[in-house]
Parts: structure tokens; sequence; C-alpha cells
């Protein structure tokens, strides 16, 4: 009896826990649609985001206020992705058997159409002339936005195409299939250089560093894999997820990765060490899709729990895992955070408590400089 008490009672400590670490970090739970969120997307102005879901609605949010600006809904299945253009006018939504074009207010553009069964992922080249989309069909397909042609029909004969994505550097485009292996193809000759083998199951996402000399993937065995794209080689392979990650972004900076699981979470990871960061807790079911804001302070996910969560990257977060002994250390040395002096007024200790959290401030400030240098 003792036993199962204390294991109770380790159950109710762990879930207060996890529910102030929720508090502290989860910004806004937004709950507009009516079923599971699929898909979500930052600007990369960082004014709005969008969310996309399986009750077929996409909702542009404006990142200000986190209320909905508007409401648009042409697919008649799940919008399984969401994408904007580099140029931030445009952004481009996938689901049922086709992509469409939109721009950033919501007005429709265009479709492009041809694929045979659900379109699952869409990618968008640096130059935003052409979409790449992978879709249930064991196949995926490279678009002319401009005239909404298709240009090449990549049919590589493996199962269904679950993840698409172009190289913003090299010329390459990247296909995570069913099987668990990601083709790499040129784009001037549609050619296949290579195959990564390495995931033990569905390739869900795929996302390209900045500078296009990584490639990240997420699959259904629970791992993230970073890849060398001149060795063609895994880097990192980070653990830590306990079911599928559904989901990965780079960050603007390259320095950190994002991610979503089926295991309710969200994790933010060092790319340079393959070490995790932080792990989010606050959705209650698992997280479908993800995104990292351009300044690397905000995170949005997506989940079955038909929410849409904004997460704070708080500056503790990341000092502590890169320089908690140097800022303790300089905060330890200042006189400000001493305790109530004797005959020290009131006033005169209210008066250095804000000098402390000005000082702290400035401190976290110094340390975030330092991390965002090259």
């Amino acid at each position: 009896m003792r036993v199962i008490i204390l294991i109770i009672f380790l159950k109710i400590v762990i879930t207060q826990n996890l529910i102030a670490q929720t508090d502290e970090n989860l910004v806004k739970s937004l709950k507009e649609h009516n079923d599971q969120v699929s898909s979500v997307a930052f600007s990369p102005d960082g004014k709005q985001f969008i969310s996309g879901s399986a009750d077929k609605q996409i909702i542009i949010w404006d990142f200000e206020t986190f209320q909905p600006v508007k409401k648009l809904q042409r697919h008649y299945a799940t919008v399984y992705d969401l994408q904007y253009f580099p140029d931030d006018k445009y952004f481009a939504s996938a689901g049922d058997k086709s992509i469409n074009i939109w721009q950033s207010d919501g007005t429709y553009i265009k479709t492009l159409s041809g694929h045979g069964t659900a379109v699952w992922s869409v990618g968008i080249s640096e130059n935003g002339k052409y979409v790449v989309s992978g879709s249930f069909d064991n196949n995926f397909r490279l678009w002319d936005v401009l005239n909404g042609e298709c240009l090449h029909v990549f049919d590589n004969n493996k199962k269904s195409i679950l993840s698409t994505v172009f190289s913003p550097k090299n010329n390459l485009i990247a296909a995570g299939s069913q099987d668990g292996s990601i083709d790499i193809f040129t784009f001037d000759d549609f050619a296949l250089i290579h195959t990564l083998p390495g995931h033990g199951g569905n390739i869900y996402s795929l996302s390209f560093s900045p500078d296009g000399k990584l490639l990240a993937s997420a699959a259904r065995d629970n791992t993230i894999k970073i890849w060398d794209m001149d060795s063609m080689k895994i880097v990192h392979a980070l653990t830590g997820h306990e079911r599928s990650v559904m989901s990965v972004k780079f960050s603007n900076n390259g320095r950190f990765l994002v991610s979503g699981s089926f295991d309710s979470s969200v994790r933010l990871w060092d790319v340079k060490s393959g070490e995790q960061i932080y792990a989010f807790w606050g959705h209650k079911m698992p997280v479908n899709d993800v995104d990292i804001s351009a300044d690397c302070k905000y995170i949005i996910s997506g989940s079955s729990d038909n929410t849409v969560n904004i997460w704070r990257i708080h500056p503790q977060i990341l000092i502590d895992f890169y320089f908690a002994n140097e800022f303790q250390s300089e905060l330890n040395k200042s006189v400000l955070f001493d305790p109530k002096r004797p005959g020290e007024s009131r006033a005169e200790y209210k008066e250095r408590q804000e000098k402390a959290d000005k000082f702290k401030d400035g401190l976290y400030q110094k340390y975030l400089d330092r991390l965002n240098q090259p």
C-alpha cells in the first residue's frame, strides 16, 4: 500500500512540475480549429503565422494579438502542409490531391493539380519560382509556380513520399519516403545522386540548414538525424523523443533545431553538439508540426488536441544550456542581489531590486549576443 501511495505521489509531483514548466513557457494556446492541427508556419517577417487542420481550414493569425485574421477553406480534406514563400508575399498549402497558392493576406491565386492521392508535403525553392510536392501516390512533382505547369514527375517506385524540400544553396531536392529512405536529386537534370538510409520507418519531415550544408530528418523510429550534404554521412542522431518524430525545422541562424513528436512534446536542440536544449510540455496529444520564428524567440506547434501553441524560448533556457556557470558567477559577484541589509529602508531595498533586474536583463542580452556571434 505504501508503495502504491508513493507512486501516486510521485506522479502528482511530476505532473505538477510539467504544468509549472508549461505555464512558464507557454505564451498562448489557440483553440479555433475543430479538428487536429496538422500544419503550422511562421511568416518570414514574423508578423503572422498560419495553421492548417483536419477540419479543412487554414487560419491566418496575427502574431501580436494572437487573433484570427482570416479563415480559408478550399481544400476538401486535411491540410497536411503549409509553407511561406521566401519573399513573404505568398504561401502554399497541401491537402486532398492538390497544392493551393495564396497571397499572404489569404487571397486565393491558383491550384496545382496532378497528384492521384493526398498531397502530404510541399517545398518552396529559394527564388520562389518552383514548388515541389510529395504524395501518397508514390511520386513527387516539380511545379512552375508562375504558369502552374508540372515540370517533372519523380516516380521512384517506392512507398508514399511524406516529405519534400529544396536545398537553399546547392541546387538539390530531398524526398523522404515511407520506406525510411531519403533520396537526393539534382534540380538541373532531376538525377538521383544519392539515397540516405538509416531510419527505420516513415520519414515524416525534412529540413535543410540555411547554408544547405546539413539536412535534418525526422522519422517514425523516434529519432532525428542530421546529415552532412558533402559526405552524405550522419553527423548526429538525436534521441530523446519517446515516439515518432513528426516535424523538424532548422532555425534561421542554423544554430537550433525544433521538433515535434507523437509523444506530445516540442523539443529544442543544439545543432553543433546534437544535444537537447529543452523540452516543452503542454499539448495533450501528438504534436504534428512545428516552426521557429526568424528571430529564434518563439516556437509554434500544431497538435492532435486541436490547438496551436505559442512557446517563448526564454533567454534563461539558452543561458542555462550554453553559459550556466559563467552567468551564475557574474550574478554572484554583484552586490545588487544581496538580501535586505541592516538599516536599509524599504524604498532603498526596492530601488536596489529594480537595479538588480536591469542588471540581470543586461546580462541576459550580453550572453545572447555572444550566442548570436558567428
